[in-house]
């Protein structure tokens, strides 16, 4: 190709050569643009090489030397992608000198961009100079490596990590975060379930709506849940529908409509109003993040709920045995989830399980901070009363944070103040007191009082990790806020206020493969005998292949009766995919026992998930289950049906995502925070790493759920079931949205029609190794093999091509490309052609 001026600006991406290897053994030269620039013209050895009667006994060394000659680029200025230890770090517009020690093109590195780059000054024996001069960094930093691919314009600098500043792993500079492009979504949970026994039939269904719009920085965002009980009557709650946007300047978000206040100082709040936060995901990794799982055991096929302060968030089915949520979004902190459990033969059970950890230990200088205004909104809509509240955190020296926070509404006032320290060996500690005062009406008048309140955490090196643990002791005058609300105006479900809290999550890894696990919460109420416990218990070993999973748990049902429940599960994995696993167990729940038999696996290439179960109780009560589940491109499914002795029951449950963008509609499964719709422009069949079995539409479309905001994601396609008819420049692109963004990852690719031409001279003989075929815009297709073989790609189904050879750039003859004279087999078009003189 042509060589690039020096200092010139470089448009685009220059085009370069394929070279295949096809037929007669191959071409064994590896057509990379080379990264060595060698003095010496190099010397091939050539006898591997068959030569044609009648060619020169050298014409393979001048073949290969040509091609060698071939140098891609000059030394100019470019834009490339950075590579920092196989990170992305965006693109740069970089100066290439000419080696002076016989090495291939390099780059200018100053200390500006190395900085940038998080090198740490203070692990360098020489400063970095003040200047832009440029930089030699292998010999600055013992064992970093600098590696330029001139084909990709890739720039890869590998750098030990002890001379990293680790402060800024992981951040992504702010001009590089994308609000992503103009789209609505809808995310939907549609279920329903049709049951019948002694006691008649009843019905329920429930669809769940996650909707969302987004125009420049600014998204739109609505909860609905549309349910219909086994009465016949129907219910559309709504909740956080609110309006948001990212604030980078200030690393926070400003949020306007429903939503909820956050927990780390407060007890989390539904409120309709105005509301400014701090997100310490866009700190730096080192800088910052936790997500509750869900643990249980269900007895039959159940369907399971979440209610985040009254507000229905999320449902699914579980399989017999013991599951583990771990895909819910509730946000940091520490607050309190109400799972709810229904059987397949209408039993209920509740729980409500706390989530945090230390989050309130920040590093030193960070701060977070909320400020919110504007009424209650709590899902009983017994008052909604306006109030503002703040809170702050900052970490300071000795590894200490301050935390507090003030809150203020019509008849309520609090103020809260507390200290969290890193102990190192001990552990995570903070201490907390909050004070407030309730005015609860004419009849109870105003209460004032205290909460003290202690957490802990630690891992230990017995691999015991302590997640959470935690005591609040409150007087008798204290009040939450929904707490003096509730008693104002004497809601249903009020309980009384509580005395003393009791948090613990406990986790043991015990040997190679044995595991214990533990959460625990109980409440005590004043002037009140009732008492709330409720605790998740797991062991978890394997005898050779056998798995074995001893489990206890104590719930909520709906009456607020506890149900206890605990058993041993066998589960023995199986060789075929068909039949991937068999389990048997036996539990005692609420006195009665009961045993259990069942057999899982997949079908048709593993789309197809089922699970059959056979039951027995202690009063000889037979049940069988049968529960199937497809993950497909564009949608998830699943039903079960359950027979019992004097039950049955049948369920079906569906959920996926529906975007519409500026180019159309687009369906794919459910949808997280954030997004990316990657468009490969008319290749369908394509898939991205790590989605599961999605693949682009027709238009070359597919949704992307889960990405990290404010971070590098890299998407990599899936092009092994590619046909030979497409072409895809780079499979690779990196992409860094804003939290709730959808950004759009385009990959360039085009349609194309491959030719495998066996290439004769005018008079007959192959063409020579090494010859260069190009198209009318002399744009090169390919290198021709031994015996005159060639793969060509090409757009048009008529065309003339020409071909030189022997290193002279004049063409000798020229070729006549017409499809309808050619065999098509497998996708490629064959054909033997002899060159015409030109």
């Amino acid at each position: 190709m042509p060589q690039l001026e020096r200092r010139r600006p470089l448009p685009s991406r220059p085009r370069f050569a394929s070279l295949l290897p096809i037929a007669g053994g191959g071409l064994l030269l590896a057509f990379a643009p080379p990264t060595l620039a060698t003095t010496a013209p190099a010397q091939f050895h050539t006898a591997f090489m068959r030569q044609a009667p009648g060619q020169p006994q050298d014409a393979g060394q001048q073949a290969l030397q040509g091609l060698q000659a071939n140098t891609p680029l000059a030394a100019g200025r470019y834009r490339v992608e950075l590579l920092v230890n196989l990170g992305s770090a965006g693109q740069h517009e970089l100066d290439f000198h000419d080696p002076l020690n016989g090495q291939g093109l390099q780059a200018c590195l100053s200390a500006d961009l190395l900085r940038e780059l998080g090198l740490r000054e203070q692990a360098l024996e020489v400063p970095l100079p003040s200047d832009a001069s440029c930089i030699d960094l292998p010999s600055l930093v013992p064992q970093a490596e600098v590696d330029f691919n001139p084909a990709l314009l890739r720039l890869s600098i590998s750098i030990p990590q002890i001379a990293l500043r680790r402060d800024i792993s992981g951040q992504v500079p702010v001009e590089r975060w994308d609000p992503g492009i103009n789209a609505a979504f809808v995310n939907y949970q549609a279920s329903a379930q049709h049951s019948r026994g002694r006691g008649g039939s009843r019905s329920s269904q429930d669809l769940y709506l996650s909707s969302g719009l987004n125009l420049g920085a600014w998204q739109l965002r609505s909860n609905q849940a549309l349910r219909q009980d086994h009465t016949g009557q129907h219910s559309w709650t709504r909740s956080s529908t609110y309006a948001r946007r990212d604030l980078p300047a200030l690393r926070a978000s400003l949020t306007l409509g429903e939503t909820f206040t956050n927990s780390e100082v407060f007890r989390s709040l539904p409120f309709k109003g105005a509301q400014m936060a701090s997100d310490h995901e866009m700190l730096p990794d080192a800088m910052q993040s936790y997500a509750p799982v869900i643990r249980g055991v269900a007895q039959t096929r159940a369907k399971l709920e979440v209610l985040h302060n009254g507000y229905p968030i999320y449902a699914t089915y579980v399989a017999p045995g013991p599951y583990a949520i771990d895909d819910l979004s509730v946000g940091a902190g520490h607050g309190e989830l109400e799972i709810v459990l229904t059987e397949s033969d209408g039993q209920v059970s509740r729980f409500t399980q706390p989530y945090s950890s230390l989050g309130n230990l920040l590093r030193e200088g960070i701060w977070r901070y909320t400020a919110s205004l504007g009424r209650y909104n709590g899902a009983e809509h017994i008052d909604s009363p306006k109030f503002w509240q703040g809170t702050f955190a900052r970490g300071g020296a000795w590894d200490t944070t301050l935390y507090g926070g003030a809150m203020n509404s019509d008849y309520y006032r609090a103020g809260a103040f507390g200290l969290a320290r890193d102990f190192g060996s001990i552990g995570g500690l903070s201490l907390d007191v909050t004070h407030a005062r309730s005015d609860l009406g004419s009849s109870l008048g105003q209460v004032t009082g205290n909460s003290f309140a202690m957490r802990y955490g630690k891992s230990f090196q017995t691999n015991t990790n302590l997640r959470f643990a935690g005591y609040r002791y409150s007087t008798e005058g204290y009040r939450d806020f929904d707490e003096a609300v509730q008693q104002r105006y004497a809601a249903a479900d009020y309980l009384g206020n509580r005395r003393s809290r009791l948090e613990a999550s406990v986790y043991q890894n015990l040997g190679k493969r044995g595991s214990l696990s533990l959460t625990l919460t109980q409440d005590d109420y004043w002037n009140s005998n009732f008492q709330r416990r409720q605790y998740q218990l797991q062991y978890n070993t394997q005898y050779s292949n056998l798995g074995i999973n001893f489990f206890a748990s104590q719930t909520l049902s709906s009456n607020r009766a506890e149900n206890r429940l605990f058993g041993v599960s066998f589960s023995l994995p199986l060789d075929s995919p068909r039949y991937r696993s068999a389990t048997f167990d036996v539990r005692r729940s609420n006195g009665a026992y009961n045993q259990r038999a069942s057999l899982g696996g997949s079908l048709n290439d593993k789309n197809l998930d089922y699970r059959l179960s056979a039951s027995n109780d202690e009063q000889q009560r037979k049940s069988a289950e049968l529960s199937l589940g497809y993950l497909g491109e564009q949608v998830s499914l699943g039903a079960g049906y359950t027979q019992g002795a004097d039950y049955s029951s049948v369920s079906v449950n569906a959920s996926g995502a529906l975007l519409a963008h500026s180019q159309g509609l687009t369906l794919g499964n459910y949808l997280g925070e954030t997004a990316a719709l990657v468009h490969v422009p008319d290749i369908a069949g394509v898939g991205v790493q790590n989605t599961g079995k999605a693949r682009t539409n027709s238009d070359g479309y597919l949704l992307v759920p889960h990405l990290r905001p404010y971070r590098s994601n890299t998407l990599i396609l899936e092009t092994d079931d590619l046909g030979p008819d497409a072409i895809i420049e780079t499979g690779t692109l990196q992409v860094v949205p804003q939290r709730g963004a959808l950004v759009k990852a385009r990959f360039e690719a085009r349609r194309v029609t491959r030719l495998v031409l066996t290439l004769q001279q005018p008079d007959g003989r192959p063409m020579p190794f090494g010859s260069v075929v190009k198209d009318e815009q002399d744009q090169t297709l390919a290198v021709v093999g031994q015996a005159g073989q060639a793969l060509v790609a090409i757009e048009a189904p008529q065309q003339t091509l020409h071909v030189s050879w022997t290193n002279q750039q004049t063409p000798h003859c020229q070729i006549h490309i017409n499809l309808e004279d050619m065999h098509q087999d497998g996708g490629y078009y064959l054909q033997t052609v002899q060159c015409q003189p030109q």
